[in-house]
């Protein structure tokens, strides 16, 4: 059989049928899911995390070494990730996504989760990122429904696609955010915060005062003017005793 007779074949298959799906939280049950027309399907609060300058990366400092940056994320936000209960995706050659499952308290997982990526890649291990210059990065926020579906490469890798209005508005939140605003959420996830992750303290003029840690933007989303909050807070990725 040549290649087009098989790919007729293929697209015969899956277009006959009607699109299946399962509801779960727990988004391990991707590795039960057959290749063709199944996915799950689920509430999650995801972050679009961007290397924001990669082209400039690629200019100034080549191929490899923009490899080596990429693979250095990918090993920070793994381990953030997993230590926060959420998943890591690689999503594009220039960006990551990370899923946390989970109705409204997915939202504080989440928020948490990216407030320490952002201390372990601009404080505890800097030191490892030093000798790649001017690199830039930032994190959208948003959630709600999303839906995931195995496909299968040439090669015989499997990966995870995944597909949301939310994971769409994180990317556009991100493209507003940048150094020192590293992660901005949509204004529905600013709302269901509790104070814990709205305020912090800080000294002022010597004085320990409680300090909004967001700050409002207006942006376009599709067309629409919409408000999303930014926010340059770090939290410590170990407790502090």
């Amino acid at each position: 059989m040549s290649w087009n007779d098989t790919l007729e074949q293929k697209l015969a298959a899956l277009s006959s049928v009607e699109f299946d799906y399962t509801e779960t939280a727990d988004i391990r049950r991707t590795s039960e899911l057959d290749l063709g027309c199944t996915g799950i399907f689920t509430d999650a609060t995801v972050i679009y995390f961007e290397i924001k300058n990669v082209t400039f990366l690629l200019k100034e400092s080549g191929r490899r070494k923009t490899a080596q940056v990429y693979t250095m994320y990918n090993e920070v936000l793994s381990a953030l990730a997993e230590q926060t209960g959420g998943f890591l995706n690689c999503f594009s050659p220039s960006s990551f996504l990370i899923i946390y499952p989970g109705k409204e308290e997915s939202v504080k997982l989440a928020v948490t989760g990216a407030l320490k990526i952002v201390y372990a890649l601009t404080e505890t291990y800097k030191h490892h990122f030093s000798g790649i210059p001017n690199l830039e990065f930032a994190m959208g926020l948003d959630h709600g429904h999303i839906m995931g579906t195995k496909v299968l490469s040439d090669y015989g890798t499997e990966n995870i696609a995944w597909f949301g209005s939310c994971i769409y508005k994180a990317i556009r939140i991100c493209k507003e955010c940048a150094r020192p605003f590293y992660v901005g959420v949509s204004g529905s996830i600013y709302h269901s915060l509790d104070e814990s992750l709205r305020t912090t303290t800080r000294r002022i003029l010597g004085i320990k005062k409680s300090v909004e840690m967001w700050t409002k933007v207006t942006y376009q989303y599709e067309n629409v003017k919409k408000h999303l909050y930014q926010s340059n807070h770090k939290i410590p990725i170990i407790e502090e005793k």
